[in-house]
Order: structure tokens, then sequence, then C-alpha cells
């Protein structure tokens, strides 16, 4: 049977001290009441070298509209904890809420192909 030892390398995952809840200061619920799994975020041009790790993570991967559940998925982080990790970025102004509907869609010829598929029906 092998054990896992701690060698003093805080560089990795596995050598984490502090767990997650202490990084949304013990919190089990956002305060964005409206925040479920679905709700699409976006980063905000913003200077992130202030933010801790975890925090920057979810900000490179918010580069494009992205639901809270793939945050979660993505960076392999519980998801009520990345839920109230995405509500703290919220409320400091890193993102951006919305959804992606609200993109101006450049493919115009997309939309006429689905236009006229719609009125075939």
């Amino acid at each position: 049977m092998t054990y896992d030892v701690w060698d003093g390398d805080d560089d990795g995952e596995a050598g984490r001290l502090v767990p997650l809840y202490i990084l949304v200061n013990g919190r089990t619920t956002p305060r964005n009441t409206n925040l479920d799994l679905a709700t699409q975020v976006i980063a905000l041009p913003a200077d992130t070298t202030r933010l801790e790790p975890e925090y920057k993570e979810i900000m490179n991967r918010c580069s494009g509209w992205i639901s809270i559940a793939e945050i979660g998925a993505y960076l392999h982080r519980p998801l009520t904890i990345t839920k109230v990790m995405v509500d703290v970025l919220l409320e400091q102004g890193f993102l951006g809420i919305g959804a992606p509907a609200q993109r101006k869609i450049a493919d115009r010829r997309l939309l006429e192909t689905v236009l006229a598929g719609l009125e075939r029906l």
C-alpha cells in the first residue's frame, strides 16, 4: 500500500494548503440569487495580477461566453464553489453576465440559412 506524503513542495495542486472555501470566505451560496449553473459569463478587461491563481483560472476560461457549469467542469472544481467564485468575480467587476445571444453575430449567411430552413417548415 502506498501513501501520499507531502514533500513541502507547494507548486502543484496536491500541495494546496488553503482549502477552496477559504477563497470564498466560507460562503456556501452566491449573493446574486439569479445565478444558476446555466448562467453565461464573460471576462471583462481588467487587471488580474492581484487575483488568486484559482480566480485567474476562471478568468482565463472566460475569454468567450461560458456557463458556470462548464467552468466547474473544465477546472475540476465543485459546482457550488465555482458558482460562489464566479459571484465574487461578478461583484468585483471582473466578469460580465449575460447570454451569447447578446453578441453581434457576424455570419449573415448562417442566419439566412437558418431563416430559409424555418420558412420551409
